[in-house]
């Protein structure tokens, strides 16, 4: 299990780069979202925005306790040092100084990561202080029906929304959960509805996630089901899917209690 703390910050892995030739195609980070439409933190106070320390905006995370954030192991990963993340809650507009301010005190990374298919991608931020903000409870094994093919699920991000366009607010848009190769090309035929979900947009829609939204949750039912890893990475209307790591596959392993 990959673990950062304060005590090992000098142990942390630097930022990498993934392919995007073969498999690695299914398996390159997500990039706000495409399409949808605006919402605020008052409607989401568990959605967490984490920044790098110069300000920029970096990945998403749901706050699940008041000093827990989920979010997708490869932001932590990918990050030239986690530790110095800056995790932002009750901030609609990036250009704002709204909302609460928090450092990372450690990091915990699924023990089943696996940074070249993004597989069990994600991850817990402990909190150097709580979040004035209500936590969104986790799906669990008893909550199979939360994914059931057909049904919907809402996803949010403050990453980019075209391609050469970066977000400025939180935006959110509803998904059809439907079944991996539904999401292909960033989905392989080897990999299993048990520990990915796959959202698509509506007909006639282009709804998806984008760059910077990695992290971010996928909710249904009142509960945080998906942690946003792949998909559309060019922001555009070719590709509209959004890939998800199954909360309830990887809670378990992350130590973190289902409702």
């Amino acid at each position: 299990m990959f673990t950062f703390n304060r005590r090992t910050a000098a142990a942390v892995l630097t930022a990498s780069v993934l392919t995007t030739a073969g498999l690695a195609a299914a398996a390159t980070p997500a990039a706000a979202i495409h399409g949808g439409q605006n919402t605020t933190v008052v409607d989401h106070p568990y959605a967490m925005l984490i920044e790098t320390p110069d300000g920029t905006q970096f990945c998403g995370g749901t706050l699940v306790a008041p000093t827990k954030v989920l979010t997708a192991a490869h932001c932590v990963k990918d990050a030239a040092a986690p530790l110095d993340l800056r995790i932002i809650g009750g901030r609609t507009d990036m250009g704002s100084t709204k909302g609460t301010v928090r450092h990372v005190a450690s990091v915990k990374i699924h023990p089943k990561f696996a940074q070249n298919t993004l597989t069990y991608d994600a991850a817990v931020i402990t909190l150097s202080a709580s979040m004035p903000y209500a936590p969104l409870p986790v799906a669990g094994p008893q909550d199979t029906a939360l994914y059931t093919f057909g049904k919907t699920a809402k996803t949010m991000g403050w990453g980019r929304t075209t391609t050469d366009t970066p977000g400025t607010r939180l935006k959110s848009a509803v998904l059809t959960l439907a079944p991996l190769k539904s999401c292909e090309p960033f989905t392989d035929p080897s990999e299993s509805n048990a520990q990915k979900v796959c959202g698509v947009t509506a007909a006639g829609a282009h709804d998806s996630i984008c760059r910077g939204d990695s992290g971010g949750p996928l909710v249904a039912g009142g509960k945080v089901i998906g942690v946003v890893s792949t998909g559309n990475q060019y922001c555009d209307d070719d590709y509209p899917v959004s890939v998800y790591t199954r909360v309830s596959a990887v809670a378990a392993g992350l130590g973190l209690p289902v409702a």
